[in-house]
């Protein structure tokens, strides 16, 4: 309790006193280390209460942030990957159908860095007129070797046994999801043993009972009805070195030895066999070697489609047979 400034002596009989300049003073630092005191237990509160509380929620967020950033990352990579892997699988369209390299323009378009660009800023007439004629020069071989390739390709569909019709070209499901595509060619889970196996086609999921159609016109030239393995299934001879297989059916509508053309209905969609799921298995074969159907549907996707369809197939590790 703060003491009175003045004060009545009643046994000195005197007036008022004042109080001693050394107890106003002890009195004020008395206050004022009790101010502090007071505050830094307020402070202390603060900082184990609600700081803590920031702290925490701020670790949370830059934790977030950085799955986030780690994510996007991986995502970046895979769509790189993806870009290096449809270059390859275009060459592989080509080498397969056409039997010739993609058309490439990297030489028209030119490369040319930073500094060679400056470079042109600076160089003199006599210099300009050189470097001119070697572009010219490099554009008219490129030019010639892309000529060659078109060339090739139009001899290519010129040739009588390139039966454009019989080509299978399309997906053997009308009105197809791409989000219901399943694993496609490479080493797959297997959905029975849990082991790395390879899978010899593509999963195409859909309803029990979907009619099934030939992806281009051929010769059935296999015809098995059974309860393992691929179960019920269809190949047909499409020229060319090219084969396509229907596996899994429910039901078979064609013969050994049946001419088709693309789009006839040869079954429907089953999970007989070893199948997993109900399901199509399909399989595109080029001289007996298994090949990605994905690059044989060109004529029933958009290169958009074609991408994300592609990214699915490959990124799914189990197969359903």
């Amino acid at each position: 309790m703060c003491p009175k400034q003045n004060r009545y002596d009643k046994d000195a009989g005197r007036g008022r006193i004042r109080t001693p300049m050394a107890q106003i003073l002890l009195f004020a630092l008395r206050c004022l280390l009790g101010g502090i005191v007071v505050a830094a237990l307020f402070y202390l509160a603060y900082a184990l209460v609600f700081s803590n509380h920031r702290e925490r929620a701020l670790k949370a967020e830059n934790e977030y942030l950085q799955g986030r950033y780690e994510e996007l990352l991986a995502r970046s990579q895979l769509v790189d990957d993806v870009l290096d892997y449809l270059e390859v699988r275009d060459n592989a369209i080509y080498h397969n159908i056409f039997n010739v390299d993609p058309p490439s323009a990297e030489g028209l378009l030119g490369t040319e860095t930073e500094t060679e660009i400056n470079r042109f800023y600076t160089a003199t007439e006599t210099e300009l007129i050189a470097s001119s004629n070697q572009a010219l020069g490099e554009m008219t071989r490129t030019a010639a070797q892309i000529d060659r390739q078109i060339r090739a390709i139009n001899d290519r569909l010129a040739d009588p046994s390139f039966n454009t019709g019989n080509f299978p070209s399309t997906i053997p499901l009308q009105d197809f999801s791409i989000a219901h595509t399943g694993a496609t060619t490479g080493k797959k889970m297997n959905p029975f043993f849990k082991t790395l196996s390879y899978h010899n086609g593509i999963d195409l999921m859909a309803p029990y009972g979907t009619e099934v159609h030939a992806t281009g016109g051929g010769l059935v030239v296999e015809v098995l009805r059974q309860g393992k393995g691929l179960g019920n299934m269809v190949t047909i001879d499409h020229g060319d070195g090219l084969c396509t297989t229907y596996a899994h059916l429910s039901e078979v509508y064609v013969a050994i030895g049946q001419k088709v053309s693309r789009g006839k209905v040869i079954g429907k969609v089953g999970n007989s066999g070893a199948s997993f799921s109900t399901a199509l298995h399909y399989e595109v074969r080029k001289d007996a070697r298994a090949v990605d159907p994905v690059n044989y549907f060109f004529a029933s996707l958009s290169p958009a489609t074609y991408s994300d369809m592609l990214i699915l197939a490959n990124t799914t590790g189990q197969s359903l047979d």
